[in-house]
């Protein structure tokens, strides 16, 4: 078991490592040759994509794992899955094509013209990631981390070659869409024969449903994380938000560890072994803690790749003090989905959510970024306090 989980982890932190590796690689140049302003505009349409992800994630792959009992049935469920996901991209992609055309302050008329083609991305990372849904079954991450990887030179060389020959925000969006395609492409390349592949829309409905609870809280779990940004790009000047977007990619870099460790260990909390649960919040509390510290005194490093990049650097510092809560979250989070207590995570996230909004709606006008880094960090204590309350209830 131990054998797998490592093999599994260390297959995700290599798609990490090269992917994450590859997007500070792009960052850095774009910051240099590009300017803060533009990646201030690439951040907004990242951003809105990001929730695009995350809205069709929708815990349909969580969902098809636990009602599994073998290879074969996950098989059969996997063309229903991916059916469904990419009707989620079709409606994800329009609604937030309708949203950025509401949002003013910094929100260009470049911006929200140019951001119909990031979101083409929705649709490659719902075919990759309904992918993953029999890779992680499976625990065959390798072939998850080859799609990445595949995807993750496409965008680098794209990039790269696009801000040596005048780079513009058109440009660097259709680099992004692109490495998403390939790794989609890669993902289903990857996958054995996918059963029962037609649109139903009765088989949809069913399997949103089954899904529902898991869907909204990763809704609500990644707009708690999002929000400040968009809010960012309302209120603030694009400099800013590429400072502060700069920060979060570096931050969220660091946050992968615990994402990994629970994808591979979800599957066997669903079957209940002892003591699995206070192992994993031992192990990743230690290790939370220590990247902390090494984030925190590391983060002078930013200033080499721009001496003016002061506020990415206090941002990221800021951001360095809730890792080790990050790091706890995680498997609580998942520990109460497999116990089958989603409500009472569904009802921490949304509550977070709005705690997130009404605080950086307060603070972000007046102090920017800084104050969105410390609002993430009492956001996701908050978080931890509920899920130990109802971890403790479930014992």
């Amino acid at each position: 078991m131990l054998k797998a989980v490592a093999s599994n982890t260390l297959a995700q932190l290599v798609a990490k490592f090269f992917g994450a590796g590859l997007t500070l690689l792009t960052t850095y140049y774009t910051v240099r040759l590009a300017g803060l302003d533009l990646y201030g505009d690439l951040t907004k349409i990242i951003v809105l994509v990001a929730l695009g992800f995350t809205s069709i994630d929708f815990g349909l792959n969580a969902d098809a794992l636990r009602r599994s009992q073998n290879k074969l049935e996950l098989q059969k469920r996997l063309g229903s899955v991916l059916i469904t996901r990419l009707f989620l991209s079709f409606v994800a992609a329009v609604l937030l094509n309708i949203v950025i055309f509401t949002l003013p302050g910094g929100y260009s008329s470049e911006v929200k013209s140019i951001f119909w083609l990031g979101s083409l991305a929705i649709f490659f990372q719902g075919v990759f990631t309904s992918g993953n849904a029999y890779f992680q079954y499976n625990l065959q991450y390798w072939s998850s981390t080859l799609s990445t990887i595949l995807g993750a030179f496409t965008t680098t060389t794209l990039t790269l070659y696009f801000l040596w020959h005048s780079p513009t925000l058109l440009s660097l969006v259709f680099a992004m869409t692109a490495g998403y395609f390939v790794s989609a492409i890669t993902s289903l390349l990857l996958l054995p024969k996918i059963h029962e592949f037609h649109i139903n829309f009765r088989n949809i409905y069913h399997t949103l449903k089954s899904s529902s609870i898991l869907g909204f809280i990763l809704v609500a779990s990644v707009l708690s994380s999002k929000l400040d940004t968009i809010l960012l790009g309302i209120y603030r000047p694009s400099s800013e938000v590429g400072a502060y977007g700069f920060a979060y990619r570096v931050f969220d870099v660091v946050l992968v560890l615990p994402v990994f460790v629970m994808n591979s260990l979800y599957p066997l909390m669903l079957k209940n072994i002892q003591n699995l649960l206070s192992t994993t919040l031992y192990s990743l509390g230690m290790l939370g803690v220590f990247a902390g510290i090494t984030t925190y005194v590391l983060a002078p490093l930013i200033l080499l790749i721009k001496p003016d990049l002061f506020l990415s650097l206090e941002t990221l510092r800021l951001l360095s003090l809730s890792l080790p809560i990050f790091y706890l979250t995680a498997p609580l989070m998942w520990h109460l989905i497999a116990k089958n207590h989603e409500r009472q995570v569904l009802t921490t996230f949304l509550l977070a959510t709005t705690l997130n909004l009404l605080l950086n709606l307060t603070f972000i006008p007046r102090y920017g970024a800084p104050s969105a880094a410390l609002v993430t960090g009492i956001t996701e204590l908050f978080i931890l306090l509920s899920l130990l309350y109802f971890s403790r209830k479930t014992k």
